[in-house]
């Protein structure tokens, strides 16, 4: 939480004060809204406001302004400065040949209090508890003061908008010199903002220039309305000036966008650029720029005013939230219904022109247009979000296609052919659409020959011949006749296969959303018989790639074995660290906490705990050793030689032999395939001697020949016959050892006889270490 100074308060009390003002101007002085003109020494209402004070009195217009308040119209600052008249508690005017005295000036319309009092302090209480949470929760890089001020500088400059309107001195420069920071502020925030991410697309010498310029603007408003002299020359400085501001604060989200859509920022660019858009666009395409350019508005500025809430709101939520929705499926969603809305939005307001009996402006059009798109948009947002979360409540769950693609597909798991996958399939249609009989066959494209698994009427394959001579389909394709309708759900250039129902038991069509759920459900069979044959294919292919001779898998293959057989014991070796041997510790440190401090216990006792603790401890080492087995420990740190010898101390200590482990200065840079694969074959080839051998001495030697890695071993076992290889690969672990060598293209070579000892020869071509991790 960030800590507040004593200027963070003199400015937050600024924009309070400041607004509590403005409430009261509001309340206080009514909108009286006459527009005047100077003619020949008279000043004429030329323009009557609308839901102004004058509308609801019945102010005529060309009506000559005579007095305000007892003296002459220009005494009054309003209609000297601005030509207009406001906050005057009493005017007299002529018309039709007599003068007319108001003095009740002193009623606001509802729609007034609600545009001009009430929304603009909702609003800014509401940015007030926006910029609390901020402060509370924002950490001190997402420059949270240049937020808060932003947003508290967009809440008073749309309350201002209510004194602004009544030609109240202070309301118009805090109006205008607000507006013209807000921009300036925000690029500023965005700065210092994307600076935390280490982003740059601008120099921070954009936001002091634009300070600097805004400032001098603001300083002369300031001193015109001081004054009481305000030039015409400087009234259209502010707005240009404001639309400048904003033209390079689109120029700056939207040049960043481009830059670094494709970053990981790119998300956090789109959230802004929308936010930007959604709040200002309105104000500037719909207010400013026809203001200035043709003199007429297509909206009034509390209407684009309100639209400034989307800012806080995109700013407080790309602040607080770690995690985005999906801004690229929204804004396409939303694409696509302002796509959508554009002629059913043109239609209706024709229509409105046709029904209104006087002819419109072309103004009054436009904004008929605009409320009817955008009501259009939100309709069918909502539609789709009600679609969603009330669909499943407000129709039976067995017109839910989207249940039964889920139930169809944990159902094709436990198939194993396609056969039984038809019949599930077959037994969910029946069971969605409500259909009467269905069958399932198979036709030969080039010969008229059908495959049937049921019986199936001669009408209806007749029927069927017709359709499917000369015709093409492809997977999915929808048949429908009188007879009923089919659905292809295998194409191949020798058959298609064809599920065929007689029709639906209501004797009605298929509707188009029953064709796409057969459509996607038959796609989806499909695939899955593909995989199925895809996977009998490549059985097939391992059984004949297996030479019956040798039981030599190809290089690749066995490559391919081994490499899922070592993930296999690393992961094992990881759980039976992480669980079975952390409980038995836990186990074995409450015993000996048990053992230590209660000296309470029977001694009979104590000693068949400590003799439990003993066992405990040898279990423990029990499946460290497994775990080490499955995974050797450090081997690509230790190497293979350091390994070797570890591995052949384990097993002196758990035989009868005594192995010589010479590795004669070996240095070949082996990678770790190779490391772990001559690791694994003295790991077995010991394992035999242990089991089978009955030897007194192991000899090992690892060395490096002509580019080649020799491993020798021997020992003085009873050896065994080895003129029947098939049976010997098969039953004393040998084969596995031949298809680790086979797989890094090795060769192995194996001399014994009964009673005369084993002697393997291994040799690997030596290969470039590299990382390669299993």
């Amino acid at each position: 939480m960030q800590k507040f100074k004593w200027s963070h308060t003199f400015v937050l009390l600024f924009f309070i004060v400041s607004s509590i003002y403005l409430v009261i101007i509001g309340i206080t002085q009514p909108f009286i809204g006459i527009d005047l003109e100077k003619q020949s020494d008279r000043w004429v209402i030329t323009n009557i406001d609308q839901d102004s004070w004058a509308e609801r009195h019945g102010i005529p217009l060309n009506a000559e302004l005579i007095s305000v308040e007892g003296a002459a119209p220009e005494d009054h600052y309003s209609v000297s400065m601005f030509n207009e008249l406001e906050k005057a508690d009493s005017f007299t005017i002529g018309a039709s040949g007599q003068e007319i005295f108001y003095d009740d000036i002193h009623q606001s319309s509802p729609q007034h209090w609600t545009l001009y009092v009430i929304f603009p302090s909702l609003f800014f209480l509401s940015i007030l508890g926006i910029s609390h949470l901020v402060h509370k929760r924002v950490p001190k890089r997402y420059s949270a003061h240049q937020l808060i001020l932003f947003f508290l500088a967009i809440a008073t400059g749309y309350m201002s908008n209510s004194g602004a309107i009544r030609d109240d001195l202070y309301s118009l420069f805090l109006n205008t010199s607000l507006f013209l920071m807000a921009p300036v502020i925000l690029i500023h925030f965005l700065y210092n903002y994307f600076r935390e991410l280490d982003t740059y697309w601008f120099s921070k010498k954009v936001p002091y220039f634009l300070y600097g310029l805004a400032i001098v603007v603001s300083s002369m408003e300031s001193y015109f309305l001081s004054t009481q002299n305000y030039p015409e020359m400087f009234d259209p400085v502010p707005p240009w000036l404001l639309l400048g501001l904003y033209i390079i604060l689109f120029y700056v989200i939207y040049r960043g966008l481009y830059i670094f859509k494709d970053t990981p920022q790119g998300s956090i660019f789109k959230y802004v650029s929308v936010g930007m858009t959604v709040a200002f666009f309105p104000y500037t395409w719909l207010y400013l720029i026809p203001a200035l350019t043709i003199g007429k508005k297509i909206i009034t500025l509390e209407v684009g005013a309100v639209f400034l809430i989307a800012l806080p709101i995109t700013f407080m939520y790309l602040v607080t939230r770690e995690r985005l929705i999906d801004i690229d499926f929204v804004m396409s969603r939303v694409r696509y219904y302002i796509f959508l809305s554009i002629v059913p939005s043109i239609i209706l307001t024709a229509v409105f022109a046709w029904l209104v009996s006087s002819p419109q402006s072309m103004v009054t059009y436009i904004q008929v247009y605009l409320l009817v798109h955008l009501f259009l948009i939100a309709f069918l947002s909502i539609k789709e979000v009600l679609d969603s979360r009330l669909q499943r409540f407000l129709f039976s769950a067995r017109y839910s296609y989207q249940e039964s693609m889920h139930r169809m597909s944990k159902d094709m798991k436990d198939q194993s052919n396609a056969v039984d996958l038809m019949k599930v399939m077959r037994s969910e249609i029946n069971n969605v659409l409500n259909v009467r009989d269905m069958y399932i066959f198979s036709k030969h494209n080039k010969r008229n020959m059908y495959c049937v698994y049921d019986q199936i009427p001669d009408d209806i394959l007749m029927e069927l011949d017709e359709k499917l001579t000369d015709h093409s389909y492809d997977i999915g394709s929808i048949i429908e006749t009188n007879k009923g309708f089919g659905v292809i759900v295998g194409f191949s250039l020798q058959k298609l296969t064809m599920l065929w129902c007689e029709g639906k038991k209501d004797y009605t069509n298929l509707n188009r959303d029953e064709k796409t759920y057969l459509q996607t459900i038959s796609h989806n069979a499909n695939i899955a018989i593909e995989n199925m044959n895809l996977i009998e294919d490549l059985v097939k292919e391992l059984r004949r790639l297996k030479n019956n001779q040798t039981q030599k898998y190809p290089t690749w293959l066995s490559r391919l074995l081994f490499t899922i057989a070592e993930n296999q014991r690393k992961q094992l070796s990881i759980d039976l660290h992480d669980t079975v041997l952390q409980e038995q510790l836990y186990l074995y440190r409450k015993m000996d906490d048990l053992i230590r401090h209660r000296n309470d216990l029977p001694p009979t006792l104590h000693a068949e705990l400590v003799m439990y603790k003993e066992s405990l401890l040898d279990s423990i080492h029990l499946i460290r050793e497994t775990c080490n087995e499955l995974r050797p420990a450090f081997i690509e740190e230790l190497g293979l030689v350091q390994s070797l010898n570890n591995l052949i101390q384990q097993y002196q200590l758990r035989s009868n032999f005594t192995v010589y482990f010479s590795e004669e200065k070996f240095d070949a840079e082996l990678d770790q395939e190779h490391i772990l694969a001559i690791f694994r074959i003295v790991q077995e080839l010991l394992t035999n001697a242990m089991k089978h051998s009955e030897a007194k001495i192991v000899k090992l030697s690892l060395s490096e020949e002509d580019d080649q890695v020799v491993l020798l071993y021997s020992d003085n076992g009873k050896g065994m016959d080895f003129s029947f290889q098939r049976d010997l690969f098969s039953h004393i672990g040998l084969s596995g050892i031949e298809q680790r060598v086979n797989g890094l293209n090795g060769h192995l070579k194996i001399d014994t006889a009964p009673g005369e000892g084993f002697k393997a020869v291994i040799t690997f071509p030596v290969t470039v270490k590299k990382e390669a991790h299993v």
